[in-house]
Parts: C-alpha cells; sequence; structure tokens
C-alpha cells in the first residue's frame, strides 16, 4: 500500500528553513548521522530553535561523527555573511557564492574563466506544487517497527517559508549526473519480466492506491526546446580501439524528433519539459538509475507516473534526463540541466515546508537527486540525500513492506544500495538497521525456496545476500578498526562472510548451462592487445539469464573486496587470487561489450566493478592501456569517476596524468565532462567533518593501500570458481 508521513512539526525541517548549519538535518540529532548543508537548506543569521521532541525511534549503536573544525558546525555571531538574491548569475547560485552581478561576465566567473549564464525571466505564470494525492494519512500507515543505527530521532520547530539563500563563502556547486544508452534490447539481451495475471490480481487493491489521476500541473518553461539554440562540436569518442566500435554518441544517431503533440498526459507541460520526458521514456533505463532488470516497470510507469503528480520529482527526472542528453549529444553545457536540478530542490524544500504529507514520490525525488552526485562523482554531496533518503525510508515503509509490497521493495532496494557502498568506501556501518536486511533476505530466501526454478526469484534472493553481505562486512571491518572486536572474533566473522559468498556462487552455478550462448556471431579476431578471449562457448547468458551475468561480475567484483580488506587488515594472502577474480571480470565485461544488442545504459551495470578489476591487474602497458580506454568508455557516458579514485589509481599505476584525463592528449575528453569534473572537485574540497571526509577519500579502499609493483605481475592460476562452460577441461 502506498503510505504517507503527515509532519506534524515538521521533522525534515533542515530542507526548508535556514536555520545554522548545525541544525540543517537535525531530525537526526547531533553526533548520529553527520549534518548536512549543501543544496538542501539555506543557512541564515537566525538563531537555532530548540528542537522538539518526536516520537522515539529505537537506538541502535552508531558511531559518533567527529567534526573537523567546530567553526564548521557553529559559525561565530560575527562571521560575514552573504545574502544571495534571485538576480544573479545562474553560476554563482549553482556554485553558493556571491555574485556582484556584473554583465554580461561577473567578477567570479571571470576570474575563474566560467561561463557566465544569467538566468532568463519567465512570463508564464507561477509554478503550483502538483497535487499530493499520492499520499495518504498517516493514521493509516503501520509504525515502522525497524531499528536504525542512528539512535534517536529529534526534530525541529515549525518551518519558514523559503527565504533569500545565505551564503557561507563559497561553497559547493550544484551538479546533476550522467547516463548513456546503446543499442536496442534484442533475443540476445534482457527479457524484461511480466507481472502474471494471478500476481497482478493480488497486488490490485494496493496497485490502485497509487494509481492517480493526472491532474494538469502549471509547470514553468525554463528552456526552449533543446538542440534549437545550444551546439557544441560533438569531440570524438573512441575511448581506445578496443571500444571505439561502441560511441559515446550512438544515443543522439536516430533520435527521432520530438512529437510536440506528446502523450497526453504531458500535453500541458512547456515544450522543453515533454521533451525531456519523451527522451526519458526512450533513452533512460533502470540501469541508469542502479536498479536491475526486474525494476524496468518500476522506473518507466511508477517513478515517472508519480512525477506527472508531483513537481519535485518531476524536475529531478527533467534534470537526469537532460545531463544525458548532453553527453550523448555533445550539445549544452552545465545550465542545461543545472536549471533543472536546481528547480527540483527548490521546489522540495518548499513541499516539505508546506505541512503536506510525505510520499513514495518524495522519497523516489530524493533517490533520484542521490544518483545525480554519484553520476558526476560527488560523494560528499551524496551523503546529504542519503541522509533524507533515511529520514524517509523509516516514516513510509516497514521492513515488512520493504519485502512485501512491490513498490516499497524497490525503492528499499535503491536506497539500500547507497546506504551499503557508503559504508564500505568510508569503513563505517551502515545507517539502515540490520533488521531491514536481514528481514528482506528471509523473505526473498523464503520465495526462492518455494520457486527453485524460478529465474527472477533466484536472482532476487542473491541480491539480498550480497546487500546483507555488503552490511555485515562492512560493519565488522568497522568494529576491527575501532577495537570493539578481538582478532579472533574477527576471524569468526570473516568465515561467515565467505560462506554467504559461497551461497551466492552456488545458486549462480545452478544455472551455469541454461540460456548460455555458444556461438558469438561477428566476431572480431582478437589481438595482443586482448587481455582475454571474450568468445567463449557458454560463457555468458542471454533471455531470462542476462541478468545473471551482471551477478556474476558482481560476485566476483564483492569476492575480490572482500579479499582484499582481509589482505590489508591481516597482511595474509597474496594478489594471485585477487589477479584471478579481476581476470573473470575482464572476461566478461569484454563479452558483453561485443555483444550486438544490449539494453541501454548497461554499463552502468558493472560500472563498480571496473574499479575493481583495474586495481589489480598488472601494470604492463597492455593491461593500463584496456584499464585507462574502459573508465575513458564508462565517463563518456556520463558516470565521473570521483576525484579521490582517479588520484588513487594515478599514484598506484605511476601516471600522474590520469589525473587529468585517462587517454594521452585529452583524446575522446568531452568538454561537458570536462566541466562536471571541475565542478565535482570545487564542490568537494571541504567536506564538513570525518565521515564526509572517509566517504571522499573511500579510506577503508585506500586507507591502507600499498600494492608492490612486482606482485601483480605474475598470471592467474588457471582455476576459478567461474562455472567452467561445457565441454571445456574441469
Amino acid at each position: 500500500m502506498a503510505h504517507s508521513f503527515h509532519p506534524s512539526q515538521a521533522s525534515m525541517t533542515g530542507y526548508t528553513q535556514e536555520p545554522p548549519p548545525l541544525s540543517a538535518y537535525s531530525i537526526l540529532g547531533q553526533n548520529q548521522y553527520p549534518e548536512s548543508v549543501a543544496l538542501w537548506h539555506s543557512p541564515s543569521t537566525q538563531p537555532q530553535q530548540e528542537p522538539q521532541s518526536q516520537s522515539q525511534i529505537p537506538a541502535a549503536p552508531f558511531t559518533p561523527v567527529t567534526p573537523k573544525t567546530s567553526s564548521l558546525l557553529q559559525p561565530l555571531p560575527d562571521q560575514k555573511k552573504h545574502k544571495r538574491t534571485r538576480s544573479g548569475c545562474f553560476t554563482c547560485r549553482s556554485r553558493r557564492i556571491k555574485c556582484d552581478e556584473n554583465r554580461p561576465v561577473c567578477e567570479r566567473c571571470r576570474k575563474g574563466n566560467r561561463e557566465c549564464v544569467y538566468p532568463t525571466s519567465t512570463t508564464g505564470p507561477a509554478s503550483k506544487s502538483a497535487p499530493r494525492s499520492v499520499a495518504k494519512s498517516k493514521a493509516s500507515r503501520p509504525q515502522s517497527r525497524g531499528s536504525d543505527s542512528s539512535g534517536h530521532v529529534e526534530a525541529d520547530e515549525a518551518t519558514s517559508t523559503l527565504e533569500p539563500i545565505v551564503d557561507e563563502g563559497e561553497e559547493a556547486e550544484g551538479s546533476p549526473e550522467s547516463s548513456t544508452h546503446q543499442s536496442p534490447t534484442t533475443t540476445l539481451g534482457p527479457t524484461i519480466p511480466t507481472e502474471s495475471k494471478s500476481k497482478s490480481s493480488k497486488k490490485k487493491s494496493n496497485q490502485s492506491l497509487r494509481r492517480h489521476k493526472t491532474k494538469p500541473q502549471t509547470v514553468e518553461t525554463t528552456d526552449p526546446l533543446p538542440g534549437r539554440k545550444e551546439s557544441s562540436s560533438s569531440p570524438s569518442t573512441e575511448a581506445s580501439s578496443r571500444f571505439g566500435s561502441i560511441s559515446a554518441r550512438s544515443d543522439s544517431v536516430g533520435f527521432y524528433p520530438f512529437d510536440t503533440a506528446g502523450d497526453p498526459t504531458t500535453a500541458h507541460f512547456p515544450e522543453d519539459i515533454r521533451f525531456y520526458l519523451s527522451y526519458h521514456k526512450d533513452s533512460i533505463t533502470y540501469r541508469h538509475y542502479f536498479l536491475h532488470t526486474r525494476s524496468a516497470n518500476f522506473v518507466d510507469q511508477t517513478v515517472v507516473g508519480y512525477a506527472l503528480q508531483y513537481e519535485p520529482l518531476l524536475y529531478a527526472i527533467v534534470g537526469f534526463s537532460a545531463y544525458h542528453h548532453c553527453v550523448q549529444t555533445s550539445t549544452g553545457n552545465l545550465y542545461t540541466f543545472l536549471k533543472y536540478y536546481n528547480r527540483a530542490l527548490s521546489l522540495l524544500r518548499r513541499s516539505l515546508g508546506s505541512g503536506e504529507p510525505y510520499s513514495e514520490a518524495t522519497l523516489a525525488t530524493v533517490l533520484v537527486l542521490t544518483t545525480f552526485e554519484e553520476f558526476i562523482g560527488d560523494w560528499v554531496n551524496l551523503i546529504d540525500h542519503h541522509q533524507a533518503a533515511h529520514v524517509l525510508i523509516r516514516e513510509l515503509l516497514t521492513p515488512e513492506s520493504a519485502s512485501s509490497d512491490d513498490i516499497h521493495r524497490h525503492l528499499f532496494e535503491w536506497y539500500a544500495r547507497f546506504d551499503i557502498v557508503a559504508g564500505i568506501v568510508s569503513g563505517n556501518e551502515m545507517i539502515l538497521g540490520r533488521d531491514w536486511y536481514i528481514t528482506r533476505e528471509e523473505h526473498d530466501a523464503r520465495e526462492a525456496a518455494s520457486n527453485p526454478d524460478d529465474i527472477e526469484k533466484q536472482l532476487a534472493f542473491t541480491s539480498s545476500i550480497n546487500r546483507r553481505f555488503g552490511m555485515d562486512m562492512a560493519s565488522l571491518y568497522a568494529k576491527l578498526s575501532r577495537g570493539m572486536i578481538d582478532f579472533g572474533e574477527f576471524l569468526v566473522g570473516n568465515d561467515k562472510l565467505g560462506q554467504s559468498l559461497e551461497q551466492i556462487r552456488s545458486i549462480l552455478s545452478r544455472f551455469a548451462t541454461e540460456y548460455a550462448i555458444e556461438s558469438y556471431p561477428d566476431q572480431k579476431p582478437l589481438t595482443e592487445d586482448d587481455l582475454v578471449d571474450p568468445y567463449v562457448p557458454g560463457g555468458l547468458h542471454y533471455g531470462p539469464l542476462w541478468d545473471a551475468n551482471f551477478a556474476w561480475i558482481d560476485y566476483y567484483s564483492t569476492k575480490a573486496m572482500y579479499r582484499f580488506q582481509f589482505l590489508m587488515a591481516t597482511q595474509q594472502g597474496t594478489m594471485d587470487e585477487l589477479l584471478a577474480l579481476s581476470y573473470e571480470q575482464v572476461r566478461l565485461i569484454e563479452t558483453i561489450e561485443r555483444l550486438p544488442d544490449k539494453e541501454k545504459g548497461y554499463i552502468f551495470g558493472f560500472k563498480n566493478s571496473i574499479g575493481m578489476a583495474s586495481m589489480f591487474l598488472p601494470r604492463d602497458s597492455r593491461h593500463l592501456n584496456w584499464s585507462r580506454g574502459v573508465f575513458a568508455h564508462i565517463e563518456q557516458q556520463g558516470y565521473v569517476i570521483a576525484p579521490k579514485f582517479r588520484a588513487s589509481l594515478a599514484a598506484i599505476w605511476q601516471l600522474p596524468e590520469i589525473n587529468h584525463w585517462w587517454l594521452p592528449d585529452d583524446s575522446s575528453y568531452p568538454t561537458i565532462i570536462r566541466e562536471v569534473r571541475k565542478m565535482t572537485e570545487e564542490r568537494t574540497n571541504n567536506p564538513r567533518d570525518d565521515y564526509r571526509e572517509s566517504v571522499r577519500d573511500m579510506k577503508a579502499v585506500f586507507g591502507k593501500l600499498n600494492l608492490d609493483e612486482t606482485e601483480s605481475e605474475t598470471s592467474p592460476p588457471a582455476a576459478t570458481d567461474v562455472p567452467r562452460p561445457r565441454g571445456s577441461s574441469q
């Protein structure tokens, strides 16, 4: 059922009020989850109000966050602040700094050699908040019973109306993200699962609560139809000869002209909004949101359906779509998509401050914004959105509904991925309580046991195991680093982690020979630059088992992280197994790359594995060229590698030039990616606390990294735990 939460005292005050930084997210209390500022709120000189107690939420242990400096949390009374008006240039506004409003180029843009764009005035009617029919009364929502690592939760007092944004010096820039898409799906690609009639009938009562008549919204247009005024030269998109056959701009080739008549449900929107909604429908998939095939209908129907009724979400996905369009067509600039992104933030703050109940649409909005932040490589500001999503998850979902309710299942998976990744890379525990993950895994285990031949349910079970594994691994190593457990307890916990990985491998191995590709059409001759043979018969799945390929890549990547963390913590083990795991990932990635038909955005299904595989490959020119090419390719598709990760690889490989770009002489370096990188690096220079610094620096990954130059020069062992193709020797 669609649930909602009516905030009695505006428990999301941090989004809507203008408090000092400390109370930006005071709902979570001090020293529980790191406070957030960034684009979610606008701090002011108004004195902080005393928080008003709200319903108690079961507390769970969580290590307090140590502020980096007290001045960041509590500015001195005489600290100079500059109020920012609405007439400054968009570049300064997005960077959250004061604009002197000189025209045609303001002083800050001139000094920084940035493009200075002043927003154009709109003559249309003011934008109104969309009807919130997606929300229900709080009384109809079951009380959330899940535990929470953030402990006691408090709320600020009533919110005020939006005021001019107050700047704290040169702060973070607003940003969106990116995505990509490739060729259309065919029989070799995934088959989108459809609901059976019996299952649909069971869910009919629940789904009907989420289907609402779309009431026309008054939406402001921000620009003419994309492509009619903005243009730029299209950079070469061949990351290397290996990836040259797949153009980063293939998306734009054959993209049909926008139908201005459009869908009748969007006919009342301005032309630019309809254009990007159409582009989202045709070019953005579940892969762009880091979800699985089973979430295809959730992205295409549920999220977009919510957006048609809830303006903050509408502008969030329009901004997301605009970013992808900029990347794929080499047109536009930061302003092209940042204007929608900032509009989404403004409307979200207004909605949260209006007293309207929170809903699944509210949570989806925050998760889209979180996805934006990861795409531009901004892991510091991603935490701000992650915190907001955490609050909404606990208000709208329960551990039980995250297992049994279709829409809540997808929302939980979407959120949990950010929760786990942030915990692993920072060396901290998860924020959401363990019972949420366990409840979901137990549910999926029952479903898998009752349906042993249902491929989708088996893959869903492996995903649940993997999520719980990530949570347990982050918790185990956090406790070890803080001295909370002795070495013997650590070894016991580490063995249990290994058993979970073996369980995943066992499930996937059952389908090793089903829907296997035995021959590959249009094979390209292999050269000495090829690291693996991508045409192994039976080495890849198609159709219903297409997602199993990505599950195997996740398995190898997860196992590599598991072995690597153990090696760093104990200095026990060698690089040989890590090297073998890297080669298995390379084989699967290369085979998928060479298939002629794949879903759009497929590359985001193994983006994390690219990093893990590249870290442990030999460091000769042949292997480095492969890694540099694939990193360039994924950035050309819009996924910006985090600055710290680039810097760490540059140090490991002793190639400082890749801090600037992956390929020599700026080859195939898209202008829009160059601009996004610059913006992200400025935003993440000064994290506000140790937690954000740990996430930014990926301390759990690179904190103790010191790989010997010669250790990875050997070939991998012949035997790996990938299921052997039929006809091959064991």
